[in-house]
């Protein structure tokens, strides 16, 4: 006979809450340095931050804002356009140095000729300058053109003072992009070394006011190839009003301001400039364009 085993079932008693491990002492040691690099990190946020508030507040635009705001030139110039640069001998454009630098971009600018853009360039802001011509033709920093096309654009550059040289400089850069330059004018040329025009320029002009702003020993500029640029002048205005030519003798000696003139604003000496460029848009057929007395 199989006898039957019996089981019993003993009553489960209360089921056992888990038990809480404390942290262990590494643990909480990494927890703690976690959040003091993070406070830390907040700190420098912060800070940046208040920087950045403090020197938006002392300088509303950046520098460079402030120079690409100065150029108004829509970007590329459409081809066959016209591009006057001016370059100032100070940053202040309201001193009385950079008055006839001033004074000429508005007169033409007052012309309201077709395709013509004037503009003007801090002698210290060459670089803006480049990089503003390099739009306006649709060229890359390495002269190569952009997705948007090279334009054809007509440029002349002209400058005062320390204004002058820079004009000079800046046709040298433009000549490693193989951009050509109608016109450079150069007024009252002072601290330059480099005296001699770069191929790429087709007109040249050098000019002194014997009434100038300072004493200085006038140079005398030259073509890098004379069959690719004619020198149109090398001339000083004298207080007896007559144009003579930067011989050696001339070179000697130094411009000064004659008593009671106004030594920035010989009229002279601008309206010679002014008809150089008035002659080039008359003869590149621009409607509209002023022929120059002869």
């Amino acid at each position: 006979m199989t006898r039957t085993r019996a089981f019993t079932f003993a009553p489960r008693g209360p089921r056992s809450r888990p038990r809480c491990h404390p942290a262990r002492p590494e643990r909480r040691r990494r927890e703690s340095a976690a959040a003091d690099e993070g406070s830390v990190y907040s700190g420098i946020l912060a800070l940046t931050i208040a920087t950045v508030a403090i020197v938006a507040l002392l300088f509303p635009a950046s520098a460079a804002a402030q120079r690409r705001k100065d150029f108004s030139a829509p970007t590329p110039l459409p081809s066959g356009s016209t591009l006057i640069l001016g370059f100032l001998d100070r940053a202040d454009r309201d001193s009385e140095v950079n008055r006839p630098v001033v004074q000429l971009a508005e007169r033409l600018r007052a012309l309201s000729l077709p395709g013509v853009f004037v503009e003007l360039a801090e002698h210290s802001r060459r670089g803006e300058a480049l990089k503003f011509i390099e739009a306006a033709t649709g060229r890359d920093s390495k002269g190569r053109c952009t997705v948007e096309g090279c334009r054809t654009v007509r440029l002349i550059l002209y400058g005062r003072d320390a204004g002058a040289p820079e004009v000079v400089k800046l046709a040298r850069e433009l000549n490693q992009r193989e951009l050509r330059v109608a016109l450079t004018a150069l007024v009252d040329c002072s601290g330059a070394k480099d005296v001699v025009i770069p191929p790429n320029v087709a007109k040249a002009a050098n000019l002194y006011q014997n009434e100038g702003p300072s004493l200085r020993a006038p140079i005398r500029i030259q073509a890098e190839d004379p069959a690719k640029t004619k020198i149109l002048a090398n001339q000083r205005f004298t207080v007896g009003g007559k144009w003579v030519e930067l011989s050696d003798a001339t070179l000697s000696q130094p411009s000064g301001p004659a008593p009671g003139s106004d030594a920035d604003t010989d009229p002279q000496v601008w309206n010679r400039v002014e008809d150089y460029i008035l002659a080039e848009l008359h003869s590149a057929g621009i409607p509209g364009a002023p022929a120059p007395p002869h």
